[in-house]
C-alpha cells in the first residue's frame, strides 16, 4: 500500500503512502480477518497474497474503485485540505457525486452471484419481507439490503432484564415469533420472573418487543 500507484502521486503522498501505518494495519488484519488475503511466507519475511475470495472481490468491483489513482487523488486533495487550499466541503460532494453515479449506473458482472456467492448462514425468514436474515458483526439483519428489520446484538430492551441477544435467541424469535427466557431480573422490583418475549414490526419494519411476565414461583403474579 506504501508503493500503490506511486508514479501517480504528489511527493508528499509517494513518502507518506496510502493512509497512516495505523490505518493500513488496520485495514491489512480486516482483510486477513475477513479471508480476502492470506499471508505466506518464513519467520523472516511474509507476503500478503490475495486469497480466491479476495480475487473474485476484484473481479465483481467497479475498476474506479480498483484504480490506485482514484486513491492518489483523494490523498492528494486531503493534502490541499491540511494546507487550507482545498474546501472539505467540495471534497465530500466529490465522493457523494461519485457513489451517487456507482449506484446509479453500475452494470453488475454477469454471473457475480456464482463468482462470489453469499457463504453467510441463514438463521431464519424475515418476518417483514420472507429473505433470508444473516449474521453481521452488530446483528442479525435480513439479506435485503432495502428492507430494516434487524436483531442487534447489543440489544438495550434484552440487557434490560438480564439478558442478551444471541444466536439461540434470535432464532427462537424468528422461528416462533417469541422466546421463552428464565432467571430474568427487575431491578425497580429487585426480583427474578420469567419472561416470554414477543417479536413485533411496525410500519416500516423496524423491530418492537413485547413481554409476558411473571414470578418464577409460578404464583399469578404479574409483573407491570
Amino acid at each position: 500500500m506504501e508503493r500503490a500507484g506511486a508514479d501517480e502521486m504528489p511527493d508528499e503522498v509517494e513518502r507518506k503512502g496510502i493512509g497512516t501505518p495505523a490505518t493500513r494495519a488496520g485495514i491489512i488484519e480486516r482483510l486477513v480477518t475477513r479471508g480476502f488475503l492470506e499471508r505466506k511466507g518464513d519467520k523472516k519475511a511474509k507476503n500478503l497474497i490475495p486469497t480466491e475470495k479476495g480475487t473474485a472481490l476484484i473481479t465483481v468491483l467497479p475498476e474506479q474503485l480498483q484504480s490506485a489513482s482514484m486513491t492518489a487523488d483523494w490523498e492528494e486533495k486531503l493534502l490541499q485540505i491540511e494546507r487550507g487550499k482545498y474546501s472539505p466541503d467540495a471534497f465530500m460532494t466529490e465522493i457523494e457525486a461519485m457513489v451517487s453515479d456507482l449506484v446509479d449506473n453500475y452494470q453488475v458482472v454477469k454471473d457475480a452471484a456464482v463468482i462470489m456467492p453469499d457463504t453467510r448462514k441463514s438463521l431464519g425468514k424475515c418476518p417483514v419481507c420472507g429473505a433470508d436474515v444473516v449474521e453481521r458483526p452488530k446483528s442479525w439483519s435480513c439479506s435485503d439490503r432495502s428492507c430494516n428489520f434487524t436483531l442487534w446484538k447489543n440489544n438495550r430492551y434484552f440487557e434490560a432484564i438480564g439478558k442478551h441477544m444471541n444466536e439461540s435467541v434470535a432464532k427462537k424469535l424468528l422461528k416462533n415469533g417469541s422466546v421463552h427466557l428464565k432467571d430474568c431480573y427487575s431491578r425497580r422490583l429487585d426480583k427474578y420472573f420469567e419472561a416470554t418475549i414477543f417479536l413485533d414490526f411496525d410500519e416500516t419494519g423496524k423491530v418492537q418487543y413485547r413481554i409476558l411476565s411473571y414470578w418464577q414461583s409460578r404464583k399469578k403474579n404479574w409483573l407491570p
